[in-house]
């Protein structure tokens, strides 16, 4: 008996169809879609973020004695520019801070649709910021800013 080493030829031939190009075509498309979107995600992430912590350093800022709204707004903006964000806006309750001001409200707004990198279209409207704090005033004033607790 005689054993050959020869390849014997398949009876099946694989022609090539190009699955392999449509397979890779198809999922990249999915997997740049998951990336992008990963990427706006955050995006959007940081711009909540930043308004937040704009609000927050906007309060700190309006807080102490003797300052003022316009204070306020500034380190709020330069906040939101040093971020990259734009269109921003900034409100300061009361409008005139004086000695008598217990709490100071501070909102700040960006619109989405000026802070978006990759698609714009598919977020719309603010992202809000808004921070409430107590004024740094005398002692026997914030006592009358804190609401009184319950009785015993």
């Amino acid at each position: 008996m005689k054993y050959s080493l020869a390849k014997r030829p398949s009876s099946r031939q694989h022609a090539p169809t190009g699955a392999v190009a449509v397979e890779f075509a198809i999922s990249a498309a999915v997997l740049l879609l998951i990336i992008f979107a990963s990427i706006e995600f955050t995006r959007m992430s940081m711009v909540r973020h930043a308004v937040k912590h704009a609000s927050y350093l906007a309060a700190r800022q309006a807080m102490v004695v003797g300052a003022s709204t316009a204070e306020a707004e500034g380190v709020a903006l330069n906040h939101l520019q040093n971020a990259g964000l734009s269109f921003g806006s900034v409100n300061v309750n009361p409008a005139t801070i004086t000695d008598d001001t217990q709490i100071v409200e501070v909102t700040v707004n960006v619109p989405v649709h000026g802070n978006s990198w990759i698609a714009p279209v598919y977020f719309s409207g603010d992202m809000t910021g808004r921070t409430r704090i107590l004024a740094e005033r005398a002692p026997a004033r914030m006592a009358e800013a804190v609401p009184a607790g319950p009785a015993p």
